[in-house]
């Protein structure tokens, strides 16, 4: 099964063999004992499925386990598109109209820092943690902390 829901991310369940190798033919080759659940980014699902049909869907359940987190953090698709296409814009003014490309730049860094402040403090009130944060954001755990932890409260005490 190929489904990419992130890039990066594509849901390939394999065959388990007798000799414990996973293939990823089109059709159950000979010897095939199992299902695994695979992905394109190297991760391995840690448990084997019946090599029946119900044993496909229990180990594409154990794939959707491992997306879910990321797809989490994704940003839509159209959003990613919008924002490549401003990106692309300022690049192109910047080449014939440098001082209109700054104001624009220096107006997106205006909006742009309370937008990620407003997020932290709603994932952290949401109850994600400090390393969550930091993966959307691209930077560490203690990088994130460091940064919003003046703004952002703490997880509630259970």
């Amino acid at each position: 099964m190929a489904e990419e829901m992130v890039p990066g991310h594509v849901n390939l369940i394999g065959f388990r063999l007798a000799d414990g190798t996973t293939s990823t033919d089109a059709a159950a080759p000979a010897g095939t004992v199992g299902y695994r659940a695979r992905c394109s980014c190297g991760w391995v699902g840690t448990n084997d499925y019946p090599p029946a049909e119900e044993g496909g869907w229990m180990a594409s359940s154990e794939w959707v386990g491992h997306i879910r987190p990321i797809l989490a953090a994704t940003p839509p698709g159209w959003l990613l598109s919008r924002s490549d296409t401003l990106r692309d814009n300022v690049a192109e003014l910047a080449t014939t109209w440098p001082l209109q490309a700054l104001g624009v730049l220096a107006e997106v860094e205006r909006w742009q820092r309370q937008l990620i402040e407003r997020a932290v403090i709603a994932a952290r009130e949401a109850g994600l943690s400090w390393a969550e944060i930091g993966n959307a954001l691209g930077i560490s755990r203690q990088s994130a902390h460091e940064r919003f932890r003046k703004i952002a409260p703490s997880k509630p005490s259970a």
